[in-house]
Protein backbone atom coordinates (compact mmCIF):
# COMPACT_ATOMS: atom_id res chain seq x y z
CA UNK A 1 0.00 0.00 0.00
CA UNK A 2 1.42 3.64 -1.32
CA UNK A 3 0.40 6.71 0.99
CA UNK A 4 -0.67 9.22 -1.72
CA UNK A 5 -1.03 12.07 0.25
CA UNK A 6 -2.15 13.72 3.80
CA UNK A 7 -5.47 14.44 4.99
CA UNK A 8 -5.69 17.51 6.69
CA UNK A 9 -8.96 19.30 8.33
CA UNK A 10 -8.41 22.75 9.34
CA UNK A 11 -4.55 23.20 11.12
CA UNK A 12 -4.73 19.27 11.96
CA UNK A 13 -3.43 16.17 10.21
CA UNK A 14 -6.40 13.71 10.32
CA UNK A 15 -4.94 10.57 8.10
CA UNK A 16 -3.38 9.70 4.75
CA UNK A 17 -4.54 8.87 1.20
CA UNK A 18 -3.68 5.23 -0.25
CA UNK A 19 -3.49 3.29 -3.30
CA UNK A 20 -2.88 -0.48 -3.78
CA UNK A 21 -0.09 -1.53 -5.05
CA UNK A 22 -2.10 -4.85 -6.43
CA UNK A 23 -5.03 -2.76 -7.79
CA UNK A 24 -4.81 0.42 -7.76
CA UNK A 25 -7.50 1.04 -5.57
CA UNK A 26 -8.26 4.08 -3.15
CA UNK A 27 -8.57 4.56 0.61
CA UNK A 28 -8.13 6.87 3.45
CA UNK A 29 -7.11 5.38 6.51
CA UNK A 30 -7.71 8.15 9.31
CA UNK A 31 -6.16 8.18 12.30
CA UNK A 32 -5.34 10.66 15.00
CA UNK A 33 -1.44 11.15 14.74
CA UNK A 34 0.55 10.48 11.42
CA UNK A 35 4.49 9.47 12.12
CA UNK A 36 6.43 10.41 8.34
CA UNK A 37 10.09 8.12 8.68
CA UNK A 38 10.23 7.26 5.11
CA UNK A 39 14.25 8.01 4.65
CA UNK A 40 15.64 10.18 2.41
CA UNK A 41 16.33 11.32 -1.10
CA UNK A 42 19.08 10.46 -2.47
CA UNK A 43 17.94 7.65 -5.01
CA UNK A 44 15.68 9.95 -6.71
CA UNK A 45 18.01 11.53 -9.49
CA UNK A 46 15.15 11.93 -11.90
CA UNK A 47 14.69 15.60 -13.26
CA UNK A 48 13.73 17.85 -10.94
CA UNK A 49 14.21 15.55 -7.99
CA UNK A 50 15.03 16.95 -4.25
CA UNK A 51 18.53 15.98 -5.52
CA UNK A 52 18.79 17.69 -8.66
CA UNK A 53 17.14 20.83 -7.00
CA UNK A 54 19.63 20.80 -4.37
CA UNK A 55 22.80 18.90 -5.87
CA UNK A 56 22.84 18.32 -9.39
CA UNK A 57 26.60 17.77 -9.54
CA UNK A 58 25.79 14.84 -7.54
CA UNK A 59 23.04 12.74 -9.73
CA UNK A 60 25.95 10.49 -11.83
CA UNK A 61 27.12 9.25 -7.76
CA UNK A 62 25.83 5.63 -6.74
CA UNK A 63 24.21 5.38 -3.17
CA UNK A 64 23.49 2.89 -0.69
CA UNK A 65 19.99 3.84 0.56
CA UNK A 66 17.63 1.73 -1.60
CA UNK A 67 15.18 2.38 -4.24
CA UNK A 68 12.70 3.90 -1.30
CA UNK A 69 14.93 7.15 -1.04
CA UNK A 70 13.32 9.05 -3.10
CA UNK A 71 11.74 11.84 -0.56
CA UNK A 72 7.99 11.01 -0.56
CA UNK A 73 7.79 12.29 2.95
CA UNK A 74 9.06 15.29 2.15
CA UNK A 75 6.79 15.80 -0.48
CA UNK A 76 3.84 14.72 1.57
CA UNK A 77 4.95 17.62 4.37
CA UNK A 78 5.63 19.72 1.99
CA UNK A 79 2.46 19.77 0.44
CA UNK A 80 1.03 21.03 3.71
CA UNK A 81 3.45 24.10 4.53
CA UNK A 82 6.06 21.62 6.24
CA UNK A 83 9.08 23.97 6.36
CA UNK A 84 12.67 22.68 4.84
CA UNK A 85 16.18 22.58 6.01
CA UNK A 86 19.66 21.92 4.98
CA UNK A 87 18.57 20.12 2.00
CA UNK A 88 21.89 20.54 0.22
CA UNK A 89 23.90 18.69 2.55
CA UNK A 90 24.41 15.07 1.52
CA UNK A 91 27.45 12.97 3.22
CA UNK A 92 29.34 11.06 0.98
CA UNK A 93 30.80 8.25 1.50
CA UNK A 94 34.44 7.03 -0.14
CA UNK A 95 33.57 3.38 0.28
CA UNK A 96 30.87 1.46 -1.47
CA UNK A 97 31.65 -1.95 -3.08
CA UNK A 98 31.63 -1.94 -6.54
CA UNK A 99 29.70 -5.62 -7.99
CA UNK A 100 31.91 -6.61 -10.75
CA UNK A 101 29.06 -8.36 -11.73
CA UNK A 102 26.83 -5.74 -11.99
CA UNK A 103 29.30 -2.34 -11.97
CA UNK A 104 26.83 0.20 -13.05
CA UNK A 105 24.47 -0.66 -10.78
CA UNK A 106 23.17 2.67 -9.28
CA UNK A 107 22.94 1.18 -5.76
CA UNK A 108 25.60 -0.25 -3.61
CA UNK A 109 26.45 -1.85 -0.62
CA UNK A 110 28.66 -0.05 1.67
CA UNK A 111 32.54 -1.24 2.24
CA UNK A 112 32.05 -0.68 6.08
CA UNK A 113 35.06 1.81 7.66
CA UNK A 114 36.03 -1.79 9.58
CA UNK A 115 37.58 -2.43 6.23
CA UNK A 116 40.23 0.11 6.68
CA UNK A 117 39.89 0.26 10.55
CA UNK A 118 41.22 -3.74 10.36
CA UNK A 119 44.33 -2.40 7.73
CA UNK A 120 42.73 -2.12 4.57
CA UNK A 121 44.86 -0.11 1.81
CA UNK A 122 43.38 1.96 -0.29
CA UNK A 123 45.00 2.25 -3.59
CA UNK A 124 44.37 3.67 -6.99
CA UNK A 125 44.30 2.42 -11.04
CA UNK A 126 48.17 3.69 -10.97
CA UNK A 127 49.00 1.28 -7.76
CA UNK A 128 49.23 4.07 -5.50
CA UNK A 129 48.34 4.45 -2.10
CA UNK A 130 46.70 8.78 -2.03
CA UNK A 131 45.54 8.97 1.85
CA UNK A 132 45.54 8.20 5.61
CA UNK A 133 42.75 5.43 5.15
CA UNK A 134 41.82 5.93 8.51
CA UNK A 135 40.86 9.91 8.01
CA UNK A 136 37.68 10.82 8.11
CA UNK A 137 34.78 10.24 5.42
CA UNK A 138 35.00 13.72 4.05
CA UNK A 139 38.96 13.78 3.86
CA UNK A 140 39.20 10.31 1.93
CA UNK A 141 36.27 11.30 -0.66
CA UNK A 142 38.06 14.45 -0.81
CA UNK A 143 41.32 12.82 -1.90
CA UNK A 144 39.52 10.24 -3.76
CA UNK A 145 37.66 12.91 -5.82
CA UNK A 146 41.15 15.02 -6.05
CA UNK A 147 41.87 12.38 -8.76
CA UNK A 148 39.34 14.76 -11.24
CA UNK A 149 41.91 17.43 -12.60
CA UNK A 150 39.21 19.71 -12.78
CA UNK A 151 37.96 18.57 -8.71
CA UNK A 152 41.61 19.09 -8.12
CA UNK A 153 42.00 22.66 -9.24
CA UNK A 154 38.50 23.78 -8.29
CA UNK A 155 37.29 21.25 -4.85
CA UNK A 156 33.68 21.56 -7.42
CA UNK A 157 32.38 17.70 -9.04
CA UNK A 158 31.19 18.41 -12.67
CA UNK A 159 28.10 16.23 -12.83
CA UNK A 160 29.24 15.01 -16.41
CA UNK A 161 32.44 12.92 -14.84
CA UNK A 162 32.45 9.67 -14.81
CA UNK A 163 32.86 9.03 -10.63
CA UNK A 164 36.17 7.33 -10.03
CA UNK A 165 36.76 3.54 -8.91
CA UNK A 166 39.65 2.61 -6.24
CA UNK A 167 41.10 -0.77 -5.21
CA UNK A 168 40.64 -1.62 -1.30
CA UNK A 169 43.28 -4.74 -0.34
CA UNK A 170 43.55 -6.61 3.22
CA UNK A 171 46.37 -9.15 3.74
CA UNK A 172 45.47 -11.89 5.56
CA UNK A 173 45.58 -10.69 8.88
CA UNK A 174 43.59 -7.46 8.11
CA UNK A 175 40.85 -10.30 6.64
CA UNK A 176 41.27 -12.29 9.71
CA UNK A 177 40.17 -9.51 12.20
CA UNK A 178 37.39 -8.61 10.10
CA UNK A 179 36.62 -12.13 9.28
CA UNK A 180 32.86 -11.98 9.64
CA UNK A 181 32.84 -8.58 7.60
CA UNK A 182 34.91 -10.31 4.90
CA UNK A 183 33.49 -13.78 5.02
CA UNK A 184 30.06 -11.95 4.11
CA UNK A 185 31.74 -9.78 1.06
CA UNK A 186 33.86 -12.57 -0.11
CA UNK A 187 30.04 -14.49 -0.32
CA UNK A 188 28.66 -11.58 -1.84
CA UNK A 189 31.23 -11.49 -4.75
CA UNK A 190 32.44 -8.31 -3.35
CA UNK A 191 36.03 -9.42 -2.43
CA UNK A 192 38.15 -11.80 -4.09
CA UNK A 193 41.16 -13.89 -2.18
CA UNK A 194 44.11 -14.29 -4.31
CA UNK A 195 47.22 -15.97 -3.22
CA UNK A 196 50.51 -13.80 -3.59
CA UNK A 197 51.96 -10.84 -5.25
CA UNK A 198 51.62 -12.15 -9.05
CA UNK A 199 47.70 -12.84 -8.41
CA UNK A 200 47.27 -9.43 -6.49
CA UNK A 201 48.94 -7.67 -9.48
CA UNK A 202 47.16 -9.28 -12.50
CA UNK A 203 43.38 -8.71 -10.26
CA UNK A 204 44.33 -5.01 -10.18
CA UNK A 205 45.72 -5.38 -14.04
CA UNK A 206 48.95 -3.15 -12.38
CA UNK A 207 52.62 -4.36 -13.21
CA UNK A 208 53.56 -5.98 -10.20
CA UNK A 209 56.85 -3.94 -9.64
CA UNK A 210 54.43 -0.84 -8.99
CA UNK A 211 52.41 -3.19 -6.64
CA UNK A 212 55.37 -4.82 -4.63
CA UNK A 213 56.89 -0.79 -4.07
CA UNK A 214 53.60 0.18 -2.76
CA UNK A 215 53.71 -3.00 -0.46
CA UNK A 216 56.84 -2.31 0.89
CA UNK A 217 56.53 1.25 1.12
CA UNK A 218 53.38 0.67 3.54
CA UNK A 219 55.78 -2.21 5.20
CA UNK A 220 58.34 0.29 5.79
CA UNK A 221 55.91 2.85 7.40
CA UNK A 222 54.31 0.31 9.75
CA UNK A 223 57.74 0.16 11.04
CA UNK A 224 58.53 4.06 11.23
CA UNK A 225 55.37 4.54 13.06
CA UNK A 226 54.20 7.51 10.41
CA UNK A 227 53.54 7.29 6.81
CA UNK A 228 53.63 9.89 4.39
CA UNK A 229 50.11 10.91 4.72
CA UNK A 230 50.27 11.31 8.55
CA UNK A 231 48.80 7.72 9.05
CA UNK A 232 50.34 6.58 12.21
CA UNK A 233 47.85 3.02 13.39
CA UNK A 234 48.91 0.35 11.68
CA UNK A 235 46.76 -3.06 11.83
CA UNK A 236 46.92 -5.84 9.27
CA UNK A 237 50.18 -5.12 7.81
CA UNK A 238 50.81 -7.29 4.76
CA UNK A 239 53.72 -9.63 5.97
CA UNK A 240 57.04 -9.61 4.97
CA UNK A 241 56.62 -12.58 2.12
CA UNK A 242 54.40 -11.13 -0.01
CA UNK A 243 54.53 -13.87 -2.42
CA UNK A 244 53.16 -16.15 -0.50
CA UNK A 245 50.81 -13.42 1.22
CA UNK A 246 46.89 -14.01 0.93
CA UNK A 247 45.34 -11.00 -0.16
CA UNK A 248 41.53 -9.86 -0.23
CA UNK A 249 40.98 -7.27 -2.83
CA UNK A 250 37.53 -5.30 -3.94
CA UNK A 251 36.38 -2.22 -5.76
CA UNK A 252 35.25 0.85 -4.05
CA UNK A 253 33.94 4.39 -5.18
CA UNK A 254 32.64 7.06 -3.32
CA UNK A 255 28.17 6.80 -2.54
CA UNK A 256 25.59 9.09 -1.65
CA UNK A 257 25.55 7.69 1.98
CA UNK A 258 23.19 9.93 3.79
CA UNK A 259 20.96 13.27 3.58
CA UNK A 260 21.48 15.81 6.29
CA UNK A 261 18.63 17.83 5.03
CA UNK A 262 14.76 17.20 4.93
CA UNK A 263 11.29 18.40 6.94
CA UNK A 264 12.20 20.72 10.02
CA UNK A 265 11.14 19.75 13.16
CA UNK A 266 10.77 20.88 16.96
CA UNK A 267 12.97 18.76 19.37
CA UNK A 268 9.45 16.77 20.02
CA UNK A 269 9.42 15.72 16.61
CA UNK A 270 6.66 18.17 15.72
CA UNK A 271 6.52 18.88 11.88
CA UNK A 272 7.30 22.69 11.92
CA UNK A 273 6.10 25.83 9.26
CA UNK A 274 8.54 28.06 7.27
CA UNK A 275 7.18 30.51 10.49
CA UNK A 276 7.98 27.55 13.27
CA UNK A 277 4.21 26.90 14.15
CA UNK A 278 3.48 23.02 14.52
CA UNK A 279 1.38 21.21 12.11
CA UNK A 280 -0.77 19.25 14.77
CA UNK A 281 -0.84 15.66 14.41
CA UNK A 282 2.16 15.19 12.04
CA UNK A 283 5.20 13.92 13.46
CA UNK A 284 8.74 12.97 12.02
CA UNK A 285 11.91 11.08 13.01
CA UNK A 286 14.72 9.95 10.93
CA UNK A 287 16.71 10.93 7.78
CA UNK A 288 12.92 12.12 6.24
CA UNK A 289 13.92 15.29 8.86
CA UNK A 290 16.64 17.52 8.68
CA UNK A 291 18.61 19.42 10.49
CA UNK A 292 19.79 17.26 13.16
CA UNK A 293 23.57 16.52 11.90
CA UNK A 294 24.92 19.58 10.85
CA UNK A 295 26.93 19.86 7.76
CA UNK A 296 28.02 15.96 7.72
CA UNK A 297 26.29 13.15 10.03
CA UNK A 298 29.18 11.04 12.19
CA UNK A 299 29.56 7.51 11.79
CA UNK A 300 26.84 5.72 13.28
CA UNK A 301 24.81 8.42 14.63
CA UNK A 302 21.66 7.69 11.77
CA UNK A 303 20.92 4.60 13.80
CA UNK A 304 21.03 6.96 16.96
CA UNK A 305 18.86 9.52 15.34
CA UNK A 306 15.89 7.41 14.44
CA UNK A 307 16.22 5.37 18.06
CA UNK A 308 16.02 9.07 19.78
CA UNK A 309 13.44 10.44 17.70
CA UNK A 310 11.81 7.55 17.17
CA UNK A 311 11.68 6.52 20.86
CA UNK A 312 10.60 10.40 21.66
CA UNK A 313 7.64 10.19 19.35
CA UNK A 314 6.62 6.85 19.71
CA UNK A 315 5.85 7.80 23.58
CA UNK A 316 4.25 11.06 23.35
CA UNK A 317 1.69 9.14 21.02
CA UNK A 318 -0.99 6.79 22.69
CA UNK A 319 -1.01 3.48 20.98
CA UNK A 320 -4.04 1.18 20.91
CA UNK A 321 -3.53 -1.49 22.52
CA UNK A 322 -3.41 -5.27 20.25
CA UNK A 323 -6.42 -7.66 20.88
CA UNK A 324 -4.87 -10.55 23.35
CA UNK A 325 -4.52 -13.05 21.17
CA UNK A 326 -3.53 -11.57 17.67
CA UNK A 327 -0.71 -12.50 15.65
CA UNK A 328 1.34 -10.61 13.01
CA UNK A 329 -0.26 -11.40 9.34
CA UNK A 330 1.88 -14.01 7.36
CA UNK A 331 1.40 -14.07 3.63
CA UNK A 332 3.60 -15.20 0.67
CA UNK A 333 3.17 -13.60 -2.76
CA UNK A 334 3.33 -15.57 -6.30
CA UNK A 335 7.63 -15.04 -6.16
CA UNK A 336 8.21 -16.03 -2.94
CA UNK A 337 6.49 -19.27 -3.20
CA UNK A 338 7.84 -20.05 -6.83
CA UNK A 339 11.28 -20.03 -5.11
CA UNK A 340 10.24 -21.85 -2.26
CA UNK A 341 8.78 -25.14 -4.12
CA UNK A 342 12.01 -27.10 -3.53
CA UNK A 343 11.54 -26.32 0.29
CA UNK A 344 10.67 -28.08 3.27
CA UNK A 345 7.41 -27.32 5.91
CA UNK A 346 8.85 -26.49 9.02
CA UNK A 347 6.10 -26.10 11.84
CA UNK A 348 5.99 -23.92 14.66
CA UNK A 349 7.32 -26.72 17.21
CA UNK A 350 10.29 -27.64 14.82
CA UNK A 351 10.93 -23.49 14.42
CA UNK A 352 10.88 -23.29 18.12
CA UNK A 353 13.92 -25.64 18.82
CA UNK A 354 16.53 -23.58 17.07
CA UNK A 355 16.51 -20.56 19.55
CA UNK A 356 19.96 -20.58 20.23
CA UNK A 357 23.48 -18.61 19.55
CA UNK A 358 24.68 -21.66 17.82
CA UNK A 359 21.25 -22.64 15.90
CA UNK A 360 19.02 -19.11 15.02
CA UNK A 361 16.26 -19.46 12.77
CA UNK A 362 13.94 -17.11 12.26
CA UNK A 363 10.18 -17.50 10.34
CA UNK A 364 9.42 -14.06 8.08
CA UNK A 365 7.05 -13.80 5.51
CA UNK A 366 6.40 -17.38 5.74
CA UNK A 367 9.60 -18.40 4.99
CA UNK A 368 12.38 -19.89 7.84
CA UNK A 369 15.41 -18.29 7.74
CA UNK A 370 18.71 -19.47 9.62
CA UNK A 371 20.32 -16.43 10.79
CA UNK A 372 23.01 -18.08 12.67
CA UNK A 373 25.80 -16.42 10.65
CA UNK A 374 24.32 -13.39 9.92
CA UNK A 375 22.71 -12.16 13.73
CA UNK A 376 26.30 -11.05 14.45
CA UNK A 377 26.96 -9.06 11.76
CA UNK A 378 23.28 -7.13 11.95
CA UNK A 379 24.06 -3.63 12.08
CA UNK A 380 21.04 -3.00 14.89
CA UNK A 381 22.93 -5.39 17.10
CA UNK A 382 23.01 -8.97 17.72
CA UNK A 383 20.24 -9.16 20.10
CA UNK A 384 17.17 -7.59 17.79
CA UNK A 385 17.66 -10.87 16.30
CA UNK A 386 18.40 -13.29 19.01
CA UNK A 387 15.25 -12.26 20.64
CA UNK A 388 13.59 -13.52 17.49
CA UNK A 389 15.21 -16.91 17.78
CA UNK A 390 12.70 -19.95 17.74
CA UNK A 391 9.94 -17.86 16.61
CA UNK A 392 7.68 -15.67 13.57
CA UNK A 393 9.21 -12.52 13.60
CA UNK A 394 7.43 -11.06 10.84
CA UNK A 395 6.37 -8.52 12.86
CA UNK A 396 9.81 -7.26 14.55
CA UNK A 397 10.55 -7.49 10.76
CA UNK A 398 7.77 -5.65 8.96
CA UNK A 399 8.17 -2.75 11.78
CA UNK A 400 11.86 -1.44 10.34
CA UNK A 401 11.93 -3.33 6.76
CA UNK A 402 10.77 -3.74 3.40
CA UNK A 403 10.49 -7.36 2.04
CA UNK A 404 12.88 -6.82 -0.77
CA UNK A 405 15.63 -7.31 2.10
CA UNK A 406 15.13 -10.75 2.18
CA UNK A 407 16.41 -11.29 -1.04
CA UNK A 408 19.79 -10.82 -0.32
CA UNK A 409 19.02 -14.26 2.07
CA UNK A 410 18.08 -16.60 -0.61
CA UNK A 411 20.76 -18.81 0.55
CA UNK A 412 19.52 -18.81 3.95
CA UNK A 413 16.35 -20.20 3.85
CA UNK A 414 15.34 -23.40 5.32
CA UNK A 415 11.97 -24.46 4.70
CA UNK A 416 8.33 -22.79 4.68
CA UNK A 417 6.98 -21.96 7.74
CA UNK A 418 3.65 -23.67 8.84
CA UNK A 419 2.02 -22.03 11.97
CA UNK A 420 -0.59 -24.83 12.47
Amino acid sequence: TKVTGLIAEGDRVVGVTAESTLDNSSQEIRADNVILATGGFASDRSAGSYLDQNRPELLAFPATAGAFSTGDGITLATSLGAATRDMEKVQIHPTGWVDPSDPSNPTKILAAELMRGVGGMLINHEGKRFCNELGTRAYVTDKMLQHNPKFAETGKWVKEDDVPTFHLVLSSSAALDGKKHVDLYTHKGLLTKVRGLDALAAKMNISKSTVKATLQSYQKASVAGIDEFGKTSFRGVPDEDLEGETFYIGMVTPVLHYCMGGIKIDIEGNVLREDGTVIQGLHAAGEVTGGVHGNNRLGGNSLLECTVYGTIVGQKIPVKAQSAGSAPTTFQDTKTTEKSDELPIITAEELSKHNTEEDLWVAIHGIVYDFTEFAHEHPAGFESIFDLAGTDGTGAFAAVHNKGMLEDFEEDRKGIFQSS
